[in-house]
This record gives C-alpha cells, structure tokens and sequence, in this order.
C-alpha cells in the first residue's frame, strides 16, 4: 500500500530527530540519509513546525528537534499536519498512482474496509513504535582529518 511521499518521509523526517536525541538538527542532515532534496525536508518540518510536533530555533546551532518524547506523538498528528485531506491508499506499484477502485467496483468495499484499518493502525501508532520497529541507521563516521597543504613554495632540495 503506498501513501503520499510527505506522510512517508514525514515518518523518516520525525525518526532521524527521535534518534537523534542530542540538540537541534538542520533540514541538510535530515534528508542527508534518504537522498531527498533538502528543500522538500523543510517544507515538511515546516509544516510540523506549525502543528507543534518539533521546535525550531534560528542560528548557527540552529535547526529542528521533537517537542515532545516519541511516546506522546501520535502518527495521526502527523497526517493532519502534512495531508489536508485523508490521504488515499493506492494498491500496487504502477506508474501513473496504482489500482484506485471506483464506487461501482465489485470488490471497492474489501480494499475500503483495509484502507480503513490501516489509517486508523496508522493514526493510533506512536513515533516510539515505529523507533521500536525499526532497523537503527549507524551513524556518520568521523571524518579523516587531511593533511594540510604546504604553505608558500616548496624550497628546492639540493
């Protein structure tokens, strides 16, 4: 079942800040790891700034965290801060959005009723469930410190 690609990387944007637990973090090191444009990242935490789901600050130091523990966000804040409307599953992996039924369909209410209990598995699932749930990311080695350049000529050796 595929959902909107902000409520999916909503989901990963809220993961990174509950597994980084320490400070403020840019929108760059977010999507860093899901090869996602930075600018699409902060639309998102902009939209979950408003909703009050992570804090902002401004500066050097700068950037997002959660606002509160992952116990208390509901994954169903996060599709009222990111989907003005419930979002619509689509069944299948096609191009141009899947297999969508109509109302005349034989078979729409079976897909509606598991539309249904995912949305409402979805909305009662809490951010420290999908944290439980999911394969922890190894975090950024250090980076080899360079050797730094000679400065000025170098002396001819004789």
């Amino acid at each position: 079942m595929i959902t909107s690609k902000r409520l999916g990387y909503g989901v990963c944007v809220l993961y990174e800040l509950a597994i980084r637990e320490d400070g403020y973090h840019s929108a760059r090191d977010v999507a860093e790891g899901y090869r996602v444009p930075e600018a699409f990242v902060r639309k998102i935490l902009l939209d979950l700034r408003r909703s009050g789901l992570v804090t902002a600050q401004k500066g050097r130091t700068g950037g997002y965290r959660l606002a509160h523990a992952p116990k208390a966000i509901k994954l169903g804040q996060l599709i009222k801060a990111l989907e003005p409307e419930t979002p619509n599953l689509v069944y299948g992996r096609q191009r141009g959005g899947g297999f969508v039924t109509g109302q005349d369909c034989p078979v729409g209410p079976f897909w509606k009723g598991l539309e249904t209990k995912f949305t409402q598995a979805f909305a009662e699932s809490t951010l420290a469930d999908v944290v439980n749930q999911s394969r922890v990311r190894p975090k950024k080695r250090a980076p080899v410190a360079k050797k730094a350049a000679p400065r000025g000529r170098k002396k001819a050796r004789k």
